[in-house]
């Protein structure tokens, strides 16, 4: 897509020096962080449509979980308003408390701004003409259609318009797409007539989980024309920390637990040990940091279930433990441990010999007590779902708060100063942005790391690798193009990218491209003024010089390989599952896959091959290229790492299945073994 870009003029305008002082001074963020965030607002609006230029454009910010999308936000509009724009849309969450937390957030670091929110919205306010306005609107229809009126009566259907959707994946797709009976969702209907009315406008999508926005069809007013991945800031430590390799036995922070067994909780009346385990490593911690005048409120998050009731269980169960612990440790609070039982103390122990790994100078086992029972009447234990109607607190007012439930939590919403995450069980067919969405325990947290810990049965764990790998390989894709790529990788059997009714079910295809199977092109380019001198460049790669044996497996780099690919096989007509750009892509998706190590295996089948089109097929289209003798593991190859095998045709005519006479050289791809796939839409 071509387009004018927009150009930008200077860097240290008044808004983004302002702006980079407030982060500076109220948010803790510091200079040389500041400029990794205003290097990627230079990326993102240097691909926004220029000013004044009827059209529009779509861009996506990848961000990671909870590293901090908003001040790439605020920075983008601080530099936009530096460059030409005046005119800013911002889509947020339909929850009051983060809709608030960012209205707050603009009005606060954005101080040149006007700064609509709902309430102005709601009464048609009228902004001041030639001054910078932005409007932060919740994602609901009523806000939406409110923001488009006064839209029309800032008279903005001719100016320039940069619209931000915040956490884009979530509300704004239509989630009827697939149901021909029902009206588009309305929440997208509201934001397709907010775009269709500007002349001019970028669209800016952000999220940490894009899985369903990449998957959109090609002509989708939804799918991003760039990408620009962020760059998260000092102290971060999110999915390479925790979940960089599977060697949970020797992680700092991975404790690994069986599954809760929900009916053994009914009929015992008491938590697991474990949860139990989880609780003191969660108090003692919490008393650590505080001796080491880390004084803040810190949380604790349990997940048991996603059934409502067995939250209001787990919920009165770790009351009900707490007030054991609480009573034992306050009997004598100068020196606790002459009150607590003998179980009770070898638990107590045990949780500091654990803390003890991570802290440096870790205060006496007897002061860490003190400090456990002076703090531990100040506990709230909150039950999180749309039953309890309670929902994260955004400043805890208690010393420790212990949420029980979590799969409601709000995106976007900050667990704050979270400790200690137990996860009890996990969905049975999980979904990667929903996952990653979940992982409150990444984020700013290097203060609180030593106390960090996360309790999981192995093979959630293992998910969150498997599922880590495939949004790194996402991710460098990306970034290395910044381009929307089509093709998701699923590494590990059973693992949806995204929720089913947001992705066209005629485009998307969910299992193609699995791990151990073989794919080539059904009806290949023969027409000579097409290839071009495809064949011979083809020749050159190919040589006899590099690969003297036919049906010799080659070692050969994905690099390599991709280079070979980068031409056209496939003719449109050509049926099947290759598509020469999604095979690409594929391809490119496990040479950053630290499994393969940048190897793959070549093989030249046939250099003078007389393979006509199949009579099975009406002679229309190829019914095989391997031999049949070839066999599922060609000629030996290493079944895991990908092959690509060449087969050069003579492309004799002939009526019956013949070509265009001349040669043409037909790949197969064989992926390597292993229960993965690729998720992508061939639109």
């Amino acid at each position: 897509m071509r387009y004018n870009m927009a150009q930008i003029n200077t860097l240290e305008g008044d808004n983004i020096s302002n702006l980079k002082e407030y982060l500076h001074d109220e948010e803790n963020i510091s200079y040389a962080d500041f400029e990794l965030i205003l290097k990627t607002a230079i990326e993102v609006l240097e691909r926004c449509l220029e000013p004044a230029k009827i059209g529009s454009v779509k861009g996506l910010i990848y961000g990671h979980i909870q590293s901090g999308k908003t001040s790439v936000i605020l920075t983008t509009m601080a530099l936009a308003a530096d460059n030409g724009f005046n005119n800013f849309v911002v889509m947020t969450s339909n929850l009051n408390d983060i809709y608030e937390q960012t209205l707050e957030r603009i009005k606060g670091a954005l101080d040149s701004f006007q700064v609509f929110g709902k309430t102005e919205i709601k009464q048609n306010s009228r902004a001041t003409p030639g001054l910078l306005l932005a409007l932060v609107c919740p994602k609901h229809p009523t806000h939406l259609r409110g923001a488009l009126n006064i839209v029309r009566i800032s008279n903005w259907q001719a100016q320039s318009v940069i619209i931000i959707d915040d956490e884009a994946d979530q509300a704004s797709l239509d989630t009827n797409i697939n149901d021909l009976n029902k009206p588009t969702s309305a929440v997208n209907r509201a934001i397709v007539d907010l775009r269709t009315y500007l002349n001019s406008h970028t669209y800016l999508q952000t999220t940490a989980t894009p899985q369903s926005l990449l998957l959109q069809d090609s002509q989708s007013a939804f799918r991003p024309n760039f990408v620009v991945v962020t760059i998260p800031g000092t102290g971060y430590v999110g999915g390479n920390y925790f979940f960089g390799d599977s060697n949970f036995s020797n992680s700092n922070h991975i404790r690994l637990v069986p599954d809760i067994e929900l009916g053994r909780l009914q009929t015992s009346n008491r938590i697991p040990d474990t949860v139990i385990q989880s609780m003191l490593v969660f108090f003692l911690g919490a008393a650590i940091l505080r001796i080491q005048e880390n004084r803040k409120n810190y949380t604790y998050l349990l997940h048991t279930s996603f059934r409502q009731e067995q939250h209001h269980l787990a919920a009165e169960l770790v009351d009900k433990f707490k007030q054991e612990l609480m009573n034992q440790l306050r009997q004598n609070p100068n020196d606790p441990i002459i009150g607590v039982s003998s179980a009770l103390r070898t638990q107590l122990q045990n949780a500091y010999d654990d803390l003890q790994q991570t802290f440096v100078n870790v205060p006496p086992f007897h002061d860490v007590l003190v400090e456990t029972a002076r703090r531990i009447t100040s506990t709230e234990i909150i039950e999180i779902n749309s039953d309890s109607g309670e929902g994260i607190k955004p400043t805890p007012a208690r010393k420790h708060t212990l949420y029980i439930g979590g799969t409601k939590i709000g995106r976007g919403v900050t667990v704050k100063d979270l400790l200690v995450t137990y996860y009890g069980r996990d969905a049975q067919q999980p979904q990667m942005d929903t996952v990653l969405q979940h992982a409150r325990m990444y984020g700013y947290r290097q203060n609180e790391l030593p106390a960090t810990r996360i309790y999981l049965p192995v093979h959630l764990a293992q998910r969150f690798v498997d599922i880590h790998v495939s949004d790194n390989l996402v991710r460098e894709q990306c970034q290395a193009t910044n381009l929307p790529i089509q093709v998701i990788p699923l590494v590990a059997k059973g693992i949806k990218p995204t929720r089913r009714n947001v992705l066209n079910e005629n485009t998307v295809n969910l299992v193609t491209y699995q791990g151990g199977k073989q794919y080539f092109p059904s009806l290949p380019i023969s027409e000579p003024n097409t290839l071009s001198n495809q064949t011979q460049e083809l020749d050159n790669l190919l040589s006899i010089a590099k690969y003297p044996s036919l049906k010799q497996p080659y070692n050969a780099t994905i690099d390599e390989m991709l280079e070979i690919l980068k031409f056209h096989y496939a003719t449109p007509e050509s049926s099947g599952a290759w598509n020469d750009d999604l095979i690409r892509q594929a391809v490119f998706t496990l040479r950053d896959n630290p499994r393969y190590q940048n190897t793959g295996i070549l093989l030249i089948i046939n250099r003078d091959s007389n393979l006509k089109k199949s009579a099975s097929r009406n002679y229309t289209q190829l019914g095989s290229v391997m031999p049949g003798d070839a066999g599922n593991i060609p000629y030996g190859v290493d079944p895991n790492y990908p092959t690509l095998l060449m087969t050069r045709l003579r492309g004799n005519v002939d009526a019956q299945g013949g070509w265009d006479g001349v040669p043409f050289w037909v790949p197969v791809i064989r992926f390597p073994d292993g229960n993965y796939a690729f998720s992508l839409n061939d639109s």
